[in-house]
C-alpha cells in the first residue's frame, strides 16, 4: 500500500471515528458533556474543543497556511457548534489531504517548532484525535455513561466499511 493510500484511509477513518463519537455524545445529557473532571481537559466539551482547535491548527500547517489567523477561543456550553466544527475540520481533511500526491505527502513542511514530512504531520493529527477520543470515552464512563459506547478503533472502521459496502 502506498503512502497516499495509507494516508487516505487514515483520514477517512479519522472522520468516521469523529462522527461515531459525536453521534454518541449527542445522546448524552448536557450535564455529562460539561461536567468538570480531573482529566487533561476539564470536561468532554473542552476536550472536543481542543481536538477541533488542533485539527484546524494542523490543517494550516499541512496546507502551508497561516496558523496566526486561527481563532482558538473557548466557546462556553456550545457543544453542537463544537461538534459541527470538529466534523467540518475532519471533513476538510478528507477533501484536501486525499488530493496530495505521493511527492506532496513526502515533502518536508514547517510547523512553528519543527520540520517534518507532510504525512508525518497528518499521521500526528489523526493519532492525536484517537488519543483524545479515548480520553472522552473514559471521562464519559467515569461520569456514568456506560451504554452504547461506540467502538472507534481503526479495525472497527474496516468492519464498518466492509459491512456497509455493497458488493
Amino acid at each position: 500500500m502506498s503512502i497516499k493510500e495509507t494516508i487516505s484511509s487514515y483520514i477517512r477513518y479519522n472522520h468516521w471515528a469523529n462522527k461515531k463519537l459525536t453521534q454518541w455524545l449527542q445522546t448524552l445529557p448536557n450535564e455529562v458533556l460539561y461536567k468538570e473532571t480531573n482529566a487533561s481537559f476539564a470536561s468532554i466539551d473542552l476536550t472536543l474543543q481542543h481536538m477541533k482547535n488542533a485539527q484546524f491548527f494542523w490543517y494550516e500547517v499541512i496546507t502551508e497556511g497561516d496558523v496566526k489567523k486561527l481563532d482558538e477561543a473557548i466557546v462556553v456550553k456550545s457543544i453542537d457548534t463544537v461538534i459541527d466544527q470538529l466534523l467540518l475540520g475532519s471533513g476538510q481533511m478528507i477533501e484536501i489531504y486525499t488530493k496530495f500526491s505521493e511527492q506532496e505527502l513526502a515533502a518536508d513542511i514547517n510547523s512553528p517548532v519543527m520540520t517534518r514530512t507532510r504525512h508525518d504531520f497528518i499521521m500526528h493529527v489523526i493519532n492525536h484525535n484517537s488519543y483524545h477520543r479515548g480520553q472522552i470515552i473514559t471521562i464519559a464512563r467515569m461520569l456514568g455513561a456506560v451504554t452504547n459506547i461506540p467502538e472507534t478503533d481503526y479495525e472497527a472502521y474496516f468492519w464498518d466499511q466492509k459491512t456497509n459496502t455493497k458488493v
